[in-house]
């Protein structure tokens, strides 16, 4: 474990995986730790370059650079220690490095103090936005309506003329995509291929967004499930319970569509039900959480099919329905409609001082 040790002033760099790139230095009171093998330690000579300036070194836009061009060239997402040797960078006098180093930590904590009150704004309205939902289906647009025992011991009460059912009373599930390879996936041959909708595409939208879909190789007469309008996607595998069993709605036509292989469809064919609303109810908090208790594993975390078709559901009148899915489309788009202004805050906040370390680290801004 030797090599793995943390000393005080040291460097470390992820070197494997989506975070590739990421960077921190290890303060110099420091006390003992270690690193697994996606890091690499890198110890700087303090006579010739401070920790926190080496750091912000491999954090500019000409260390995400040399990152970039070693990743492409090797043909993975990974970097080797002969590879991180290579990058070159100019070092100013250690004077110099102090007055960039002090300067930058003045600035980019003016700028990391916005973006963290912009956060806390972006999760304020977010929480609102999950509220409302959960509030709409759960006691319908009625405050004063009288409740029922639901007969379902997670569920409680519901309001009165409330039904409810199991999911596969209402529809049935069907399978993503079965039987590729991974160079199906890669194929640039746009006239063999189909899209398909991506695991990422219903984790990030409460309706999938039919302009962000993958390709994938489709063989003639080849026999594979294709999603329809007024679909519910659920993510059957994630890597964390958070967003397990989380479901996105398909609102448009779409043509020869078809589905991740970690996900799975459900059609309904019960006429009982409103799929917008449906949708909404799923991913209200109560649902969310009930889902969540259901789904198995540690490195990744799995739900079984029969616990989503056994799952109950309560609804009103499809009249309500729909009433209650127009109010929640009215008062979430407003709330979106402000996360995504926040959203731009963040972007440009976050730019700004990705430019202010390019510009100081490379003399083009004096300090």
């Amino acid at each position: 474990m030797s090599g793995s040790r943390i000393k005080p002033n040291d460097v470390l760099l992820n070197i494997t995986g989506a975070s590739i790139g990421r960077c921190y230095y290890v303060p110099a009171d420091f006390n003992h730790g270690n690193v697994n093998q996606h890091v690499c330690i890198i110890r700087p000579i303090q006579k010739i370059v401070l920790s926190p300036y080496l750091h912000l070194l491999l954090i500019s836009q000409q260390g995400k650079e040399y990152i970039k061009i070693s990743q492409t060239g090797s043909g993975r997402e990974g970097l080797t220690a002969q590879e991180i040797k290579r990058f070159s960078f100019n070092i100013p006098s250690l004077d110099i490095q102090h007055r960039i180093v002090s300067y930058l930590d003045a600035e980019t904590a003016k700028i990391d103090h916005a973006l963290e009150l912009l956060h806390k704004k972006r999760d304020a309205y977010t929480r609102l936005k999950t509220s409302i939902i959960n509030r709409a289906v759960t006691r319908g647009l009625n405050p004063n309506v009288p409740l029922k025992k639901s007969g379902v011991k997670w569920m409680g009460e519901i309001p009165e003329g409330w039904s409810v059912y199991r999911l596969k009373d209402l529809g049935y599930l069907y399978s993503g995509l079965t039987g590729k390879s991974g160079e199906d996936f890669r194929s640039e041959d746009l006239s063999s291929t189909k899209p398909y909708i991506p695991f990422t595409n219903v984790l990030n939208h409460l309706e999938i967004d039919p302009s962000q879909v993958s390709l994938v190789v489709m063989k003639e007469n080849e026999r594979q499930n294709t999603v329809r309008k007024n679909d519910l996607i659920f993510l059957m595998s994630s890597e964390d319970y958070e967003s397990i069993a989380k479901s996105s709605l398909v609102t448009t036509e779409i043509c020869e569509t078809y589905l991740n292989s970690f996900c799975r469809g459900f059609r309904l064919t019960s006429h009982l039900v409103y799929a917008k609303y449906l949708n909404y109810e799923l991913c209200s908090i109560l649902y969310r959480d009930h889902l969540r208790l259901e789904a198995r594993g540690f490195t990744r975390i799995n739900i079984k099919v029969d616990r989503i078709e056994s799952m109950s559901v309560a609804f009103p009148s499809v009249p309500e329905q729909h009433a209650i899915a127009s109010y929640l489309d009215d008062h979430c788009g407003r709330i979106d409609h402000a996360i995504s202004i926040v959203d731009k805050q963040i972007d440009a906040y976050k730019r700004l001082k990705k430019s202010l370390i390019n510009e100081v680290v490379t003399g083009k801004r004096k300090v």
